[in-house]
């Protein structure tokens, strides 16, 4: 067995054909900077290059301490003259990590524990099999902050529960429970949360074990079904384009403000014009 920590924030380990990547940085309960993205992108490098060679069979992508992880790190953002430069960088690197992710062709595994909100959803989903502590909560968050999805969380979300629901949890923020997502489809199984680990280890050995030329190609077919022909990949660029440019304006410098110095926001900019033709009004 192998140990590495990569950028200070995630957690590398080789494990014979099953790879592990742990997001390990619970101090700041697991919050999305950009070391993190760069050790995630450099995580998921390997793991494509050992599916390449035929060295890796599974993996497992997991977090250390009491939070799978929060999301963005809107103090890391905001420490910067140009936030929305940041964020905008930092989702880049991002959504390479998580595309590669979603269409490696090994299978993936998550097991989510505690809270997940913003960004960490997006890791969390693009597993293929996500497993979650019967305790664990979600919550969208982004929103609140003046700032929309990245991650591919507003992919997830929609294709996963469909747009009634997926606008219910984004627009609003509202926490969701383990035991609402899988009635939901939005994760794979529902699992007591002291026999999450195990049952983890358990799942990504025996995908370990199984013919890699099957289990790629029932991965790929199966994604490919859920994918209109515009695929992931342009959601992801077009959610890291409206992310900074949302931090750039005037409800995304409050929301951040807002936060970091926690207090309600006030947002006061009018919607945007509507964009392509319209129904005429009612008379």
């Amino acid at each position: 067995m192998s140990e590495e920590l990569l950028h200070h924030r995630v957690r590398w380990v080789r494990d014979g054909a099953v790879a592990r990547i742990e997001l390990a940085s619970p101090d700041t309960r697991n919050a999305l900077d950009g070391k993190m993205a760069l050790g995630l992108r450099e995580a998921t490098a390997r793991l494509l290059a050992g599916a390449a060679d035929g060295t890796l069979r599974a993996a497992l992508l997991t977090a250390q301490g009491p939070v799978f992880s929060v999301g963005g790190d809107l103090r890391w953002f905001a420490g910067t003259p140009d936030p929305s430069g940041r964020i905008g960088a930092t989702a880049a690197i991002l959504h390479e990590a998580l595309n590669t992710l979603a269409h490696i062709p090994l299978p993936v595994v998550s097991a989510v524990h505690g809270t997940v909100a913003g960004g960490g959803i997006g890791i969390a989903l693009s597993a293929d099999i996500v497993l979650v502590g019967s305790a664990a909560k979600l919550r969208v968050a982004y929103t609140a902050a003046g700032l929309s999805p990245d991650c591919g969380v507003s992919w997830f979300l929609a294709r996963r529960i469909g747009p009634a629901r997926a606008l219910d949890l984004a627009l609003t923020n509202r926490i969701v429970t383990a035991d609402e997502l899988h009635c939901w489809g939005l994760v794979s199984r529902v699992v007591a949360q002291e026999a999450l680990a195990r049952e983890a280890e358990d799942v990504v050995r025996l995908l370990a074990t199984g013919s890699a030329p099957a289990l790629a190609a029932t991965k790929r077919l199966l994604r490919a079904a859920s994918e209109p022909p515009a695929g992931l990949k342009t959601q992801l660029d077009a959610e890291a384009v409206s992310i900074a440019e949302l931090l750039g304006g005037p409800d995304g410098r409050e929301g951040l403000s807002a936060f970091l110095s926690k207090r309600t926001p006030v947002f006061t900019t009018p919607a945007p014009p509507a964009v392509g033709a319209l129904s005429p009004p009612l008379p």
